[in-house]
């Protein structure tokens, strides 16, 4: 049919121009789930210390991080990886699908390309047709080396293929939430930011759901989120709630192609509203145009790093059973044996850090992505310099990364105050937030110095910062040697609470931020912008 001609053209084109990107998504998630399962089958081998574990996933914060908890009166490896990785694989396929399919609709048509393409023999319907088939692609490849790397590690084949199958279909849905929201916003920002709040609302019903009942209740099948753990994974399969997915996936498939229909090229179903004929005193200058454009982004990751903290504090009711279970899961961790809770609250806090830093990374690359859409160009035209107009942009990622990072501390303070009745754990645990903020500022940093003099190697410190969050995370599991932990971005500054705070590492790092921030903003000032 003619609407959807040119469909394998650039399905091929799709796969082609994100060829790097969909192998770092799957290199990455296949790589945490296989390096994962030897990890807790070599941490937790007696049956003693598995249902230590199991007791975790228990409690309130192990059923929103975890699910709702099959398996756990046995707990058995199978279940163990199922309830542990399933969410995080879950929300990280969920970005994937939402980041992937908004940026070949939505933002095609925002810069005219879709346009062109259009006005060629590519049919209406075959650019969303393109993204929606590579989005099932790329979740479908990760979904069966997900189960192959389950099946490998001697786990069930039948629930490793339920487990695989979930994570595809789930990939999928996510894709097609991103589908119809793309239809309704203007802005390929707007789409993407209302796809994150319904997935937000979803992943809320299937908390609210598992912690009504255990096993979950009513709310929780209203959720994607839910399904694939309610195939019982290595405790009692079924199959049956994999059938929801492919209901729902085909409604919106329906839903998208049928609204996509009736608007215009470049329109969303909503209009963008007229502003006043008066810009608000709020919005006179540069820093507070950064700062509106980057305004709910700011609030949603602060809110997410406030409330997920606040969760984790509360897990250090939890660390002293574990520990009296399952002694040598100090040594495995690398934490102190001799101040545990200090250790394991230090631990949970570059979590924090490392947010804070990704976020403050996105914020920058945000005058980047301002630069290549040509808004900048326009920007730049008026009588506003170039370093002004990048260090405002700048001075509001680090005042955003801040924040973030210090009332996650606090966050975090707060729930361990909560689960222990002592509440000094809030100035404690904020004061290590900010022993850290030099590393938040030394990426910010990095980042602008690539910014502003070789835009195209920034995925070098994105590299890095990989390389910092599997050191930390997986280090001590992995056994790597200390030399490799200890040079990673994470490790630099002392670790408080457990260590004594040191000012070398501290005031190194700093300047190693001040430095680059300056030779990338006078790099910005000298080099050509990119033009559309």
């Amino acid at each position: 049919m003619r609407t959807f001609a040119g469909t394998g053209h650039l399905i091929r084109f799709i796969l082609r121009r994100d060829r790097v990107r969909m192998t770092v998504w799957t290199v990455s998630l296949v790589g945490m789930l296989a390096m994962t399962i030897p990890t807790l089958d070599e941490m937790f081998q007696t049956p003693e210390q598995r249902l230590a574990r199991a007791a975790v996933m228990e409690t309130p914060t192990g059923i929103v991080l975890g699910g709702p908890g099959y398996g756990l009166d046995t707990y058995g490896l199978g279940a163990m990886v199922a309830n542990e990785m399933t969410m995080t694989l879950l929300v990280a396929l969920a970005v994937m699908s939402i980041l992937h399919v908004v940026r070949h609709t939505r933002a095609e048509e925002e810069s005219g390309r879709a346009e062109l393409l259009r006005a060629s023999v590519v049919g209406p319907s075959a650019q969303m047709t393109a993204a929606l088939a590579t989005n099932a692609i790329v979740n479908a490849v990760i979904g069966a080396l997900l189960a192959l790397s389950m099946v490998v590690n001697d786990l069930a084949v039948a629930d490793s293929v339920a487990f695989g199958a979930g994570m595809a279909l789930a990939g999928v849905a996510f894709g097609a939430i991103a589908a119809v929201c793309a239809q309704v916003s203007e802005h390929s920002r707007g789409a993407s930011g209302l796809a994150f709040l319904v997935i937000g609302v979803l992943f809320t019903f299937r908390v609210v759901g598992d912690i009504a009942e255990r096993g979950g209740s009513a709310p929780s099948w209203f959720s994607p989120f839910a399904w694939a753990q309610q195939t019982r994974m290595f405790d009692d399969l079924r199959w049956w709630p994999l059938g929801l997915y492919a209901v729902v996936i085909a409604v919106l498939f329906a839903v998208a192609f049928t609204l996509a229909g009736r608007r215009d090229v470049g329109a969303g179903l909503v209009a963008a509203r007229p502003g006043p004929a008066d810009a608000s005193p709020l919005l006179n200058g540069v820093f507070a145009l950064h700062l509106r454009q980057q305004r709910m982004s700011i609030l949603a990751w602060t809110a997410a790093v406030a409330l997920f903290s606040l969760g984790f504090g509360t897990l250090i009711s939890e660390i002293d059973t574990m520990v009296e279970q399952n002694p040598d899961l100090v040594a495995r961790m690398g934490l102190d044996a001799q101040n545990m809770s200090s250790a394991f609250l230090g631990m949970l806090l570059l979590y924090v850090v490392m947010t804070a830093v990704a976020f403050a990374m996105l914020s920058v690359l945000h005058t980047r992505t301002e630069e290549t859409s040509g808004r900048a160009e326009l920007v730049l035209s008026t009588a506003v310099g170039r370093i002004r107009w990048m260090g405002s942009a700048m001075l509001v990622s680090t005042l955003a990364a801040i924040v973030m990072t210090l009332l996650g501390g606090a966050a975090m303070g707060i729930g361990a105050g909560l689960a222990t009745g002592d509440y000094d754990w809030v100035g404690t645990v904020t004061e290590a937030a900010a022993a850290q903020l030099p590393v938040v500022l030394m990426f910010i940093g990095l980042t602008t110095l690539f910014v502003g003099v070789a835009p195209r190697l920034v995925g070098v410190v994105w590299a890095w910062f990989g390389y910092g969050l599997v050191a930390t995370i997986f280090g001590p599991l992995l056994d790597l040697p200390e030399w490799m932990m200890d040079y990673g971005p994470f490790g630099i500054v002392s670790q408080l609470p457990v260590e004594e705070f040191e000012a070398a590492p501290f005031l190194v790092v700093l300047g190693v931020a001040v430095a680059a921030t300056a030779v990338g903003l006078g790099g910005f000032r000298r080099r050509d912008l990119a033009t559309v």
